[in-house]
């Protein structure tokens, strides 16, 4: 099997169990509302179509394979760059601090969670400059909190050890 059609089958085996998980919600609470199965249905329809779409589509062809040197009439050796296989050991170490700043979140709350898993996360993607990583998580988090807490006065997590 080809990558793709891998991932269309994980993302479907998350599409069902997300579709499982959600036939306890009630089908409506006021009479001609689409109630609160109807949008998490649409979510997961839309979905399985897409890992359906992704699985049948068909592989690109494979180019012949070129020599990485090329030699010119005059001698000149011009080197081919290589194709970059996907880094599955980065994606990997992305998303191990994706789930730690999860759990630093619930510990030490949504802003400082927030702020140091996003900076972490900017270096880790090549921003080498510590302060305006450190800067762009704070300002995201400072507007992703005035956002929520104040305008629309949803309250964030506070952490458990604050």
């Amino acid at each position: 099997m080809k990558q793709n059609r891998i991932i269309a089958l994980i993302i479907l085996a998350f599409v069902i169990w997300w579709a499982y998980l959600t036939t306890g919600l009630p089908e409506s609470t006021m009479p001609s509302e689409p109630g609160p199965k109807f949008f998490p249905f649409v979510i997961l329809a839309l979905m399985a179509f897409l890992c359906v779409i992704m699985f049948f589509q068909k592989e690109p062809k494979k180019e012949e394979q070129v020599p990485m040197e090329l030699t010119m009439d005059d001698g000149e050796v011009i080197e081919l760059p290589q194709e970059e296989k996907f880094p599955m050991k980065d994606a990997l170490k992305l998303f191990a601090v994706f789930l730690a700043g999860i759990i630093l979140v619930y510990y030490v709350g949504f802003s400082i969670g927030l702020i140091i898993s996003l900076t972490v996360m900017l270096w880790m993607i090549g921003w080498k400059i510590f302060p305006r990583a450190l800067v762009f998580s704070t300002v995201v988090v400072l507007i992703v909190y005035f956002l929520f807490d104040w305008l629309l006065k949803i309250p964030l997590p506070a952490g458990q050890l604050f």
